[in-house]
């Protein structure tokens, strides 16, 4: 039998010791904590743009797909147009909220990958999941900007624990023990179990991830004296918000008598500033929608061009004429074309490069390696006989099928084939502005994977690359 930890025994650097050991061990929620400060500095980083954001995202097929799904619910529905990329998605909603839209998703994939097979973890997991759902739908009815940051801070208001249920189980089914379920006793248990508040847990963490200070204050239990009003989206207003959906996530799994809930939205409709009509709805759609989510197949990433590629360019073509119509610059405009190729035509990876100095560069790249060989990706304007040349001087789109089977070896340059060492077919299509050659766009599919552009295919990547010149024209006017 497990021996429980003796608060007599460890003090909390020695809890804390322990509970870093056994994290690292299993490897999942460092893992977490590196995605989470790499989105929150984004969000905070005024430097950074919506091609960086979008690669971010992009590099995790998964996340990408969760990404556009959510992006086209019902909380972003006024935003108006189906949303196909995440470069769409972040332009329409706002770097901020794409981000922490991001971050939502990858902690609720950690945590469910990184849950032990119990039954106690899966229970606190769903309770978790519920209030991210409750929250989401409580921020969609007051229209809230950014509403999303809310939802991140209610799946981490759940950290401290799930960190004792994944990671101290024994010790965590004593607290439950002492507790018989109610969450306003779990702090003081905790403190009897392994010396060391739930609270204080969470605030650790939040303190070695370098969390922003709305989240870290978020993960902290409301007391009575707490509930004041606060303006939405305001850091005390996000903490209440996430026990709120923490209580009621509670109540509705471990069924509980509905008086329960009630009471719940009564201590907190005023304080949250939305009516308990409203509450309660948001309760009962989180409901459904888990019901919902428990029957969906997970989502299934495959190499190479997708069946329907053809169908997914006309469907951006016309989402992207719609953004040039309501104004879209020139940067977002680049960013969302190749995303665009990338995903219908299932590339490897897609990049444009422009004239500049002396010299073609790449400026925005998407897939495999990318932004970090973004760099070695140049070469210059002067004509050399291969297939980059070639292609800008005639002016003329080119297609390589297989890489390995070229001829002349010569035509496929050295510094891509260092750079790129992983290409087995590729496409380059020439930026031509005012009868000059001034970039061109490139994409290609790795070796191993059939790589085949049909003619329909063709033409309309030549339309999104009208539409980039378009775009640019527009700058230079």
């Amino acid at each position: 039998m497990t021996t429980l930890i003796s608060t007599f025994k460890n003090g909390k650097a020695d809890f804390f010791a322990l509970l870093t050991k056994r994290m690292d061990e299993q490897g999942d929620f460092p893992s977490l904590s590196k995605s989470a400060q790499s989105l929150e500095k984004s969000i905070y980083d005024r430097e950074s743009n919506v091609s960086e954001i979008t690669s971010a995202i992009l590099s995790d097929f998964t996340l990408t797909q969760k990404v556009i799904k959510l992006s086209n619910s019902a909380m972003y529905s006024s935003m108006g147009g189906e949303i196909t990329t995440v470069t769409h998605a972040a332009v329409v909603l706002g770097m901020d909220a794409i981000s922490h839209l991001a971050l939502s998703i990858r902690i609720i994939d950690t945590l469910s990958s990184s849950a032990p097979d119990s039954e106690a973890a899966q229970k606190e997991l769903e309770k978790a999941v519920l209030a991210g759902d409750m929250a989401r739908n409580i921020v969609s009815k007051l229209n809230m900007q950014n509403g999303e940051e809310a939802v991140v801070c209610t799946l981490m208001h759940h950290l401290g624990r799930l960190l004792l249920v994944f990671y101290f189980p024994d010790e965590w089914s004593k607290i439950q023990e002492i507790t018989e379920g109610e969450l306003s006793r779990e702090n003081e248990a905790a403190l009897e179990v392994v010396g060391v508040t739930i609270d204080e847990i969470a605030q650790e963490i939040a303190k070695d991830w370098r969390l922003p200070k709305k989240i870290s204050n978020s993960m902290i239990t409301d007391s009575t004296s707490d509930l004041t009003m606060s303006a939405p989206g305001s850091s005390d207003w996000l903490k209440h918000i996430a026990n709120f959906s923490g209580e009621a996530a509670a109540e509705v799994v471990n069924k509980n008598r509905k008086d329960n809930l009630k009471e719940i939205i009564s201590r907190y409709d005023s304080v949250l500033d939305i009516s308990s009509t409203d509450l309660v709805e948001s309760i009962d759609l989180a409901k459904e929608m888990a019901k919902e989510q428990a029957g969906q197949p997970q989502i299934e990433h495959s190499d190479g061009k997708p069946v329907d590629a053809q169908e997914r360019l006309v469907l951006g073509i016309h989402e992207i004429d719609s953004m040039l119509d309501k104004g879209m610059d020139f940067s977002s405009t680049i960013s969302v074309i190749l995303e665009t190729m990338y995903a219908s035509m299932g590339f490897n990876r897609v990049v444009a490069f422009f004239l500049g100095s002396g010299e073609f560069k790449a400026k925005v790249g998407f897939g495999n390696m990318m932004p970090e060989s973004l760099p070695q990706l140049i070469f210059p304007e002067d004509y050399v006989a291969d297939v980059f040349h070639l292609s800008l001087a005639n002016k003329a789109d080119v297609f390589i099928q297989e890489v390995a089977t070229v001829k002349e070896a010569s035509s496929i340059p050295g510094w891509f084939k260092e750079a790129l060492p992983d290409v087995g077919a590729f496409i380059l299509l020439p930026l031509v502005f005012n009868d000059r050659a001034v970039g061109l766009i490139y994409a290609d599919w790795r070796m191993g994977v059939a790589g085949l552009v049909e003619p329909k295919e063709l033409s309309s990547m030549g339309v999104l690359r009208d539409h980039m010149l378009k775009a640019l024209a527009g700058q230079n006017k």
